[in-house]
């Protein structure tokens, strides 16, 4: 009478994904790698846009940076020393002249590399000279170099605004022959360049793997706690509920594992219920049984020591009693087997209501020959119910048994029996006796009869009023005869 685990309901859940996968055409979207590839795009989005911020934030940073110490022109000083070389040079007359150009390139000597210098005429503002900065034309750079700095001075309005890359100042000096305009052009922000370059390389870089690492992390940490749920379910904890992790493939996951988890909860405390009653009804029964038993035994010793010829006979009838009683109650095992197994459908065939009428007519006729007075209405009727008769006599048998134990013969026992609405009606009433056994206090005869009222689609009620009568009434549904399949 153990109850057993409903192997294949459990399985079902844990086969559910599966099924909605194959029937439900959404379900075919990889949806994790779908999360995957739209993290990928807005990382690169990402990437793109922090590049481009980062790279057009390099004049802040060179406003900090230019204050180290070697790092921006010193203006002042460049001044002087042009001032006081100045005073040894002659100003070239024509930038064409080249014999004075010549004399005149060694007066850019202590110029440094970043620094580019336009010479015109003070008065005439003639062009006469120049000196390109070296860092324009650097032979020692890696082409890497070269291409970031050429990207960077040709294009410094489209890709960064640092107000020109150059930085103009001019310069009055006098010179052995005349007074020259300097034009300076300091390109020292310049050597921010690289470096800041690669700093944004770097933003972009950790942009771009920042989303897909956190997206990952977090796939990872909720398979971890699948995990934990799985362990703690193998180890017989059934009661943490596991929390909903989204709609994809694992949020799917870790709501049918929690489905199954309620599943296999709800199973085991059923099972766990059921063996209880069946300890309990062992316990119950094997104390029951060892009353009469021990009687009966009693009464045989009697008869087999001849004690007391005289009263053979009413031993042999208490011997005969005590039989009945425990016949009575290895039949309510049964019936307890009945009520706290799980359910199994019966084999339903059309049962005729005049075959119903027939058994209730016998029954009545056993009370008749018990002493009891009966009162029946049969209406006229027609139809069938689908039930399975040996079934139905055991409901019958236990409502009128009980009626042979508990109902009071000074009164009438009434039976009315109906068709309303596409259902048949029995109403069983008895008088209770004012002192009666309590031997089946627990009613579970009537609980065996209403679990087979219910496995024929149809409902068993009862009731005691306050005047002693006891009430029950049983529904099943009709069919006509060409529907009853």
């Amino acid at each position: 009478m153990t109850k057993k685990v409903n192997r294949k309901k459990i399985l079902s859940h844990a086969n559910h994904f599966s099924i909605l996968h194959d029937k439900n055409p959404l379900w075919k979207i990889p949806r994790i790698r779908l999360q995957f590839l739209v993290t990928i795009l807005l990382s690169f989005l990402l990437a793109i846009g922090g590049f481009s911020l980062t790279w057009h934030m390099m004049p802040c940073a060179w406003k900090i940076v230019r204050h180290i110490p070697g790092m921006d022109l010193d203006r002042d000083a460049l001044k002087r020393d042009l001032t006081e070389r100045a005073k040894n040079y002659d100003l070239p007359s024509s930038e064409n002249n080249k014999q004075e150009q010549d004399a005149f390139a060694s007066f850019f000597d202590s110029v440094d590399s970043y620094t580019g210098i336009a010479i015109y005429g003070s008065d005439d503002e003639y062009f006469r000279t120049q000196h390109t900065a070296d860092i324009i034309h650097n032979k020692n750079w890696n082409f890497f170099t070269q291409m970031i700095f050429q990207i960077t001075y040709s294009n410094y309005a489209k890709v960064v605004p640092l107000n020109g890359i150059e930085d103009y100042f001019e310069i009055d000096i006098n010179f052995k022959n005349e007074t020259g305009k300097l034009y300076v052009s300091s390109f020292h922000n310049s050597k921010l360049t690289i470096p800041w370059f690669l700093f944004s390389i770097g933003v972009a870089l950790f942009l771009l793997l920042l989303l897909p690492l956190l997206f990952l992390r977090k796939k990872v940490q909720d398979i971890g706690i699948l995990k934990d749920h799985i362990l703690q379910m193998s180890g017989g904890d059934l009661h943490q509920p596991i929390r909903p992790m989204g709609d994809d493939e694992l949020g799917i996951l870790a709501r049918e594992l929690d489905q199954m988890r309620s599943t296999l909860y709800t199973n085991i405390q059923q099972e766990t219920e059921s063996r209880r009653a069946n300890q309990d009804l062992i316990t119950a029964m094997s104390h029951d049984l060892r009353t009469p038993l021990t009687i009966l035994h009693g009464y045989l010793d009697i008869l087999a020591l001849g004690r007391n010829p005289d009263q053979q006979s009413e031993y042999i009838r208490r011997c005969l009693q005590k039989t009945e009683d425990i016949q009575q109650l290895t039949d309510r095992m049964f019936e307890y087997s009945l009520v706290y197994e799980p359910p199994q459908s019966p084999v339903l065939t059309p049962i005729p209501l005049t075959d119903l009428q027939l058994t209730l007519t016998e029954h009545l006729d056993f009370l008749h020959l018990a002493g009891f007075q009966t009162l029946e209405t049969f209406t006229p009727i027609s139809g069938q119910i689908n039930g399975d008769e040996t079934s139905l006599k055991r409901l019958f048998q236990n409502l009128f048994s009980n009626i042979l134990k508990y109902g009071d013969k000074s009164e009438p026992v009434t039976l009315q029996f109906s068709v309303r609405n596409s259902a048949c009606q029995i109403i069983l009433s008895n008088a209770v006796k004012p002192v009666h056994s309590d031997i089946e206090s627990n009613r579970i005869g009537l609980k065996s009869a209403e679990k087979i009222a219910e496995l024929h689609h149809g409902t068993l009620a009862f009731r005691q009023t306050d005047e002693k009568q006891f009430i029950v009434s049983v529904t099943l549904p009709v069919f006509s005869h060409k529907n009853g399949t």
